[in-house]
């Protein structure tokens, strides 16, 4: 398995760490001591904080550290899915894409995120529902646990919990690492309310009349040029046909377009006949034409019908295929997201339309949907659960199950029997044999975990108990139910790992087929009253009389989790110690830095990143010229993980490191090229400012904030008096802010650069 660099040249002995001799020296001689205080480590990113409190309990606790050194981390993988709303579009994504577009660098692990909701769960009723999100984080762990269960899996770190039911019914968060085979996990199906919805086709609209010499002349090949269509039932079944049987065809991404379904002959004539007509009504001209295929070369067996329509196109191509891939093939293509928004009849008819092109079974009882790409029968399992169906996902296909069939493997029915069979055992019914009948399965010969939500009710009637029945009815009429683990495998994983923070509930829905997980966000009090304490508490059974505790980041700790931190220090500094990991310790309360030994980590000089450099080019056969040392001391900015990070990424290009790999790999433009811009304004030549702006935005993929970094390095050389700089210096942090608020950056950097040219 590739492993990435920061894991791989990691340093395992005091030793090996750069550029902090003094701290090393004096850590080494408490940890040779065999008693270390509190420790606070504060500085920069990147300068071997994490890696000496590892090593610290390394030396300490030899092969004994697994169970005497916490470190605060719980998350899940990226391709874990998740369904969001984000502005009020929803959209089934997954972690990485989301994080992608919030995290700005490759050492950042936690950011503040506005106008996102995630699918989750209301406490008090177990309505599902959206609820907003806060933040979201990540960090990297070399170990994870991949769960197996009933039509679905998912992918967590050890500490991650997953929410499952306790023996009267309650939501309790149990870890990953504890689930064994045979537990039930919390699932859903739902109608999950849509609204009427349009397709904005403005940005596809084609050029209707040519310029000649004798003038205007209108295009004759464009018969209909779309802004906007709503999407109705019958043009949702459509879409849903397309991304079974559909592709386009399209010259240079300009000139002329087709959408081609293929049909099979004579059986699916019917769906020729309303596909020609969706389009007829809408004033597109279809083309038919007959088809051989198989052994018997000489029968017609398939019809091909064309869409003339390159507007149609064009929108089909930017929202039925993964927008990361360049190829559109069907391994490619994803469920229309303008689905998930629309109202409950047009999302059927989108899974009909769907079934019927990929589809075997019959609609409203049992169906299966195959295809070849993993992306769009996720997205399909998730669609079908908002949409009153229950829905398993598999490899190569979803499989779609209807209430109304009693089959054995129905499971949107199903709910823990414990919880019932924790009544009879504990409240004292007049009719407790009966009871006892109804759960004869559960209690006796099968003794099987799970019962019928049908059964249920029947139990509810023999049970007197007002209370007790209210909540067993909650639970009863919900949309909620149980999936069994069917495995868990610990993997290796050398990758980041995501978590959102979600206050409403502390809960949301994730995975291939989704289920109830923890928000595990280790910066709120209930971590320190609960973690933190039940570990701390318990004695090292080792030479070494205490346990250590990393908790990393911890200046974005609550306030009332700093307090609860402080009183944990102080009562168990007999069994455990703290290493505190953060970047500016002026956001730790001053009674936890009192009971702490500080020490300040500094940025990494030219000499310690030289060095590193020389080690990495050694272990990896890298090629690299002396002078372009002093550009990666400059843009790694004394960093130790984001050196790595660019070196890595440079030499997936070439073995020979150049200036041009490392601007590519780190997708920021040279100097030259940001001072330019910025003389231009300065000369109130804002047109060529603003235009070479934007084309190096767009060639090198930069954002708003990306540039006014860069746009600050340079104004520093600029040839310009003081007062100038001063005020330049000015309008770029009020720029920075307004981005980072969410206002336009595109305009917001036109503004900046209007605002140099006064």
């Amino acid at each position: 398995m590739a492993q990435l660099w920061t894991e791989k040249h990691r340093p395992h002995s005091f030793n090996e760490i750069k550029g902090q001799k003094e701290i090393i020296k004096r850590i080494k001689s408490l940890v040779e001591q065999k008693n270390i205080p509190h420790l606070l480590f504060a500085g920069p990113v990147g300068t071997g904080k994490t890696t000496t409190a590892l090593i610290i309990a390394k030396e300490l606790f030899k092969e004994h550290m697994q169970e005497n050194f916490l470190e605060l981390n719980a998350s899940v993988t990226g391709d874990t899915p998740i369904l969001i709303k984000k502005d009020g579009n929803i959209k089934r994504t997954n972690f990485k894409e989301l994080a992608e577009e919030y995290f700005d660098n490759n050492y950042e692990k936690r950011k503040f995120i506005k106008g996102v909701e995630i699918l989750s769960i209301n406490k008090k009723d177990y309505k599902i529902k959206f609820s907003k999100v806060d933040y979201i984080f990540r960090h990297k762990v070399n170990k994870i646990v991949n769960i197996k269960y009933e039509g679905g899996n998912i992918k967590t770190s050890l500490d991650h919990s997953i929410i499952i039911f306790d023996e009267k019914g309650n939501l309790i968060k149990k870890r990953c690492k504890d689930l064994k085979k045979g537990d039930l996990l919390i699932s859903f199906k739902t109608e999950l309310e849509g609204k009427n919805v349009k397709m904005d086709l403005t940005k596809h609209k084609l050029q209707t009349y040519n310029l000649l010499k004798s003038g205007l002349i209108k295009n004759p090949k464009i018969k209909t040029n779309f802004n906007e269509l709503p999407l109705t039932s019958e043009l949702s079944w459509m879409f849903g046909l397309y991304t079974a049987e559909g592709c386009t065809s399209l010259k240079n991404n300009i000139t002329s377009g087709q959408v081609i379904f293929t049909f099979g002959y004579p059986q699916e004539q019917g769906f020729v006949d309303n596909t020609k007509k969706i389009f007829s009504d809408l004033n597109i001209p279809t083309y038919e034409c007959m088809g051989k295929s198989g052994f018997d070369r000489s029968r017609e067996s398939s019809i091909q019908l064309r869409i003339l329509n390159t507007q149609l196109t064009k929108f089909i191509r930017s929202n039925f295929y993964d927008l990361n891939e360049q190829r559109k093939n069907a391994r490619s293509k994803r469920i229309f997201p303008l689905i998930f928004n629309a109202n409950i009849e047009q999302r059927l008819s989108f899974l009909r339309g769907y079934h019927d092109g990929d589809g075997c079974g019959n609609w409203g009882d049992f169906g299966r949907i195959s295809s070849n790409s993993k992306e769009c029968l996720i997205d399909t399992t998730w669609l079908a659960k908002i949409s009153g169906i229950e829905a398993s996902h598999f490899n190569t296909e979803t499989r779609l199950i209807w209430k109304n069939i009693k089959f054995s493997y129905i499971k949107s029915q199903l709910l823990p029997s414990n919880i019932f069979i924790n009544i009879i055992k504990n409240k004292k019914e007049n009719s407790k044999e009966n009871l006892r009948y109804l759960l004869r399965h559960q209690l006796y010969s099968k003794k099987v975990k799970r019962i019928n939500k049908e059964t249920a009710k029947q139990f509810l009637e023999h049970i007197k108990n007002y209370e007790v029945k209210e909540n067993l009815n909650k639970l009863i009429q919900s949309d909620i139910y149980v999936l069994k683990i069917n495995d868990i495998k610990m993997e290796e994983q050398y990758n980041y790992v995501y978590d959102v923070s979600v206050p409403q509930s502390q809960m949301f829905f994730g995975g291939t087929n989704p289920i109830l997980l923890h928000n595990s966000d280790d910066r709120g009090i209930d971590t320190v009253r609960v973690k933190i304490k039940d570990f701390a508490r318990t004695k090292s059974l080792k030479e070494i009389p205490f346990k250590i505790i990393l908790l990393d980041e911890c200046d974005s700790l609550t306030k009332d989790a700093q307090q609860a931190l402080r009183r944990t220090m102080e009562t168990y500094s007999n069994t455990c110690r703290f290493i505190l990991s953060c970047n500016q310790s002026s956001k730790i309360m001053e009674p936890i830095q009192s009971r702490c030994a500080v020490f300040r980590f500094k940025p990494l000089t030219k000499e310690d990143i030289g060095e590193i450099i020389d080690e990495i080019v050694k272990n990896e056969g890298l090629k690299i010229n002396k002078e372009i040392y002093n550009l990666l001391y400059e843009v790694s900015e004394g960093d130790t993980r984001r050196l790595q990070n660019i070196l890595q990424s440079s030499a997936t290009l070439s073995n020979e490191i150049t200036e041009e790999t490392i601007y590519e790999s780190i997708s920021l433009v040279k100097p030259k090229e940001i001072k330019n811009i910025i003389e231009l304004a300065l000369n109130k030549k804002f047109i060529e400012s603003r235009n070479l702006l934007l084309n190096t935005m767009l060639n090198n993929g930069l954002s708003g904030l990306d540039v006014i970094k860069q746009i600050l390095k340079e104004i520093d050389g600029l040839k310009i008096s003081d007062e100038k700089r001063l005020y330049l210096i000015d309008k770029c942090g009020e720029i920075e802010f307004r981005i980072t608020e969410g206002a336009d950056e595109y305009i917001q950097l036109e503004c900046l650069l209007a605002n140099f040219g006064k």
